[in-house]
């Protein structure tokens, strides 16, 4: 218990004492911030204020003062140009532990760039302005400017003053006394001599208008701040290197070779460059190059005479000298050897110069070693999870031996054993060698000792004010035996309940009881919230845009939200009440009294009426349940109004919560509808998501549905469009009227590129039949997809074709994210 409530943040100490029998637990805690107040932020949001001093209500205080959040606010304001923002900070603590923060900030103007200043330059400033890219009008961001040192000592040394040195003072502020209009367009020398990028200068000062309008116009008029970055340099001497008799080499390539940009210039820095040359040159075959310098003042000459260029001879064929092509072709004959399993070659080259012939004699001597060769990495235990871990690291093998294969099987045990409850769990490995005339070969026998195997012990609820702690205990998935899934699907459920913007869990181990003690650490949002929208397109008119919403009602983790929208054409809302743990961890409800609309291909839909879903949990991815609801339809100049209640059956399952490699879905639902219109529908989805190969995954789809009766034709299948035969329009495929029955099928093949890239060709098929037999008109469509894989599934484009004639013609584009089920 001690140690889990000093895991806690905002537990300073802990100390424990016992007096006449009784334990007495004595808590020391850090400030509670309760409030934090800003006022006078009129550039910056609170939000983005909040995450820079990294300040939230309910944390706990610790090495937090307001002398330290005045020089954090300081900063943040100087990187956006208020170089003379003042910030006070009050800091209040109350008897009872809580904190209240209240920031008081004086922004003031903007400052602006105008220009550079260069003390000791004998440069001309505009040229030394577009040399470190300085462009006037900009806003000032000190931060970028003191890096500008950097580009400045690269530019005194490409010009020749190798023994130059420069720093950064500071900042020159000036109150602008005449109308500095390049706030408007900032530019610079660069900009100016290319006038297509005027576009983004102009968009510049359109940013500085809309996003500091008050400075910008006050600084145009010539009365705003400007600021100027101010270098002090001292030039030293400008040097020329001059190389008389270079033929094989450019003047460029000799300089950079020779180090003197980087070394500056004298009697040993001057010697140092002539040996690098001489080497540069005799790697190329020039063994008989004589080089020698003199140095006049600023002035630097080298004097090379490269002499004859030796060849080469390599296995009887003749080649010019060169060390690097040597190198290379050695380098391709150890990696393609190592390919073969000679891990351990090694390699040199082998040079004899004939200084009568001016000939070099070549050769790479090689040795190989034996092949190492990984044949087989056995468990002789019963476990069957450990099994699987094995027999698929075997179906690789024999391979070439790479002790990473070792290493992430390492890995791979340690995380089963510790994730499975096994906290003592080790591992022993045996290593047979046998070996032939020129191969070695490796067999790995690992031991697995799993140890006691530890139950769940307490679990411990911190922060949670409001929410009831049975309804904790519902979100919490119970076991008798530790796992880390459990941990997994307890931290999803809570995030998924919208009751908490912040959970942590910490385990703790008790070696004694053989038990794992749960901490969860819990911050509940808000329990009110609303947005508010006012808008016009051309097509509805005015729009008014509403949300409204109650999370955590009674402490039992029930939401309520109305949506609710008016345009000029006409009136949608919703008003939903869920709660994902009905008074047990077996149960969830949805329910909804809405009124909607809906745009199809051959008819527009307007409904309202009330909809409820209530489930119970058969297992931990199995939930069945009724469904019932009663709507008003309006289509087709008339209306209709139905009751519905049928059954669903639903399972989803993935092996993990957060990023799974495997998904299975299945959902079968049955319903009756009654009034107006009276009929029966019997759909049946599935889909699977399986990895098949080392990142290579084949997901497909399943799905059909019939329906008898007098069905009217919201209510009628069609198929088309991005959830199903993606190569025709939306709702093409059933009309006029749409049909009593459909199959549809989904396949795709997700095959890795380069990282996180993917490419996924598909197929998809499916009909729809006007009466409620099987469809006899069945349509395909094909095409690719490319993106990026994301945890939730890929992001993806894809292009879908008809299997129709002129196909190339009618092709259909799709921008989605995840995996469509």
């Amino acid at each position: 218990m001690v140690e889990i409530l000093r895991s806690l943040d905002e537990i300073k100490d802990v100390s424990v004492e016992e007096r006449n029998g009784d334990v007495i637990i004595r808590v020391e805690r850090y400030p509670i911030l309760k409030e934090i107040k800003i006022r006078g932020n009129m550039a910056v949001w609170k939000e983005e204020i909040l995450s820079y001093l990294a300040l939230y209500e309910g944390m706990a205080l610790k090495d937090v003062d307001a002398q330290v959040i005045e020089n954090k606010l300081r900063e943040l304001y100087r990187e956006r140009g208020f170089l003379e923002m003042q910030a006070k900070v009050e800091l209040v603590i109350d008897e009872f532990g809580f904190a209240k923060i209240d920031i008081n900030i004086k922004e003031g103007d903007v400052f602006f760039l105008g220009g550079g200043i260069y003390k000791g330059s004998s440069l001309d400033a505009e040229f030394l302005d577009e040399k470190l890219e300085l462009i006037k009008g900009k806003i000032v961001k000190e931060g970028e400017l003191a890096k500008k040192v950097f580009d400045l000592q690269e530019a005194y040394i490409s010009l020749g003053f190798w023994d130059s040195y420069v720093y950064y003072e500071g900042l020159h502020k000036v109150s602008a006394n005449k109308p500095f209009l390049s706030v408007f367009m900032p530019t610079g020398p660069k900009i100016k001599r290319h006038p297509l990028k005027l576009l983004g200068s102009l968009a510049e000062g359109f940013k500085n208008l809309f996003s500091h309008p008050i400075s910008t116009l006050k600084t145009a008029v010539g009365k705003g701040k400007l600021a100027y970055p101010v270098f002090s340099v001292f030039e030293g001497k400008r040097y020329e290197v001059f190389f008389e008799g270079n033929q094989f080499f450019n003047q460029e390539e000799l300089l950079k070779v020779s180090g003197l940009r980087e070394m500056g210039v004298d009697l040993f820095s001057l010697e140092e460059a002539k040996n690098r040359l001489i080497d540069l040159y005799r790697s190329k075959g020039f063994f008989d190059v004589e080089i020698s310098y003199s140095l006049d003042d600023e002035k630097i000459y080298f004097y090379i005479k490269e002499n004859k260029r030796y060849g080469a001879v390599i296995n009887g064929e003749y080649t010019e000298y060169d060390e690097d092509i040597f190198e290379k072709r050695l380098r391709d004959i150890l990696t393609e050897i190592k390919k073969q399993g000679y891990t351990l070659a090694e390699g040199s080259i082998k040079k004899e110069l004939d200084k009568e012939k001016g000939i070099v004699m070549v050769s790479f001597e090689i040795s190989k070693g034996k092949r190492q060769i990984l044949r087989s990495i056995s468990y002789p235990g019963d476990d069957r999870e450990i099994k699987k871990i094995f027999q698929e690291i075997n179906r690789k093998l024999p391979a070439v031996y790479d002790s990473s294969i070792i290493e992430q099987l390492n890995v791979r045990l340690s995380r089963y054993l510790e994730g499975n409850g096994y906290m003592e769990g080790v591992f022993d490995i045996d290593v047979i060698l046998e070996e032939s005339e020129d191969t070695t070969f490796y067999s790995y026998v690992y031991k697995v000792v799993k140890g006691p195997r530890y139950r769940l012990g307490m679990d411990l609820y911190y922060g949670a004010n409001v929410t009831n702690r049975r309804e904790l205990s519902y979100m919490t998935v119970k076991e008798d035996f530790y796992t880390e899934r459990s941990l997994d699907e307890t931290l999803y459920n809570f995030i998924t309940s919208n009751s908490f913007v912040g959970v942590k869990i910490d385990t703790f181990l008790d070696k004694d009881k053989k038990q794992v003690h749960r901490l969860i650490k819990l911050q509940e949002d808000k329990r009110g919230f609303y947005d508010f929208g006012l808008g016009y397109n051309t097509q509805e008119d005015l729009i008014l845009d509403l949300s409204v919403g109650l999370k955590n009602l009674f402490g039992v983790g029930l939401t309520t939200t109305l949506n609710y929208k008016l345009t000029g054409k006409r009136e949608t809302y919703g008003l939903n009440f869920e709660d994902p743990f009905l008074f047990t961890r077996k149960l969830w409800f949805k329910s909804s009294l809405f009124k909607d609309h809906r745009e199809h291909k051959s008819y527009s839909l307007g409904t309202e009426g009330f909809a409820l879903s209530l489930g119970y949990r058969i297992t931990r991815w199995s939930s069945i349940g009724p469904v019932f609801s009663i709507t008003n339809n309006r289509f087709l100049g008339s209306s209709a109004t139905i009751s519905k209640y049928g059954l669903f059956l639903l399972r989803e399952y993935k092996d993990d919560i957060f990023n799974p490699k495997r998904i299975q879905y299945n959902n079968l639902s049955f319903f009756k509808a009654y009034g107006d219109f009276s009929y029966n529908k019997l759909e049946l989805s599935t889909f699977y998501l399986i990895p098949i190969g080392s990142n290579l995954n084949l997901s497909f789809k399943v799905a059909g549905g019939t329906a008898q009766g007098k069905v009217p034709i919201f209510d009628r299948y069609f198929l088309g469009g991005f959830r199903d035969l993606r190569g025709y329009s939306f709702e093409e495929i059933g009309q006029p009227n749409g049909g009593k029955s459909f199959v549809f099928s989904r396949l795709e093949l997700e095959i890795p590129l380069k990282g996180s890239i993917v490419m996924i060709p598909f197929y998809d098929i499916g009909g729809v039949e006007p009466s409620n037999s099987l469809p006899k008109d069945i349509k395909h469509s094909f095409g690719f997809g490319a993106g990026v894989r994301t945890p939730i599934g890929p992001a993806r484009v894809d292009l879908a074709f008809p299997g129709e004639k002129d196909f190339l013609k009618k092709f259909k584009l799709y921008l989605s994210v995840g995996y469509i089920y």
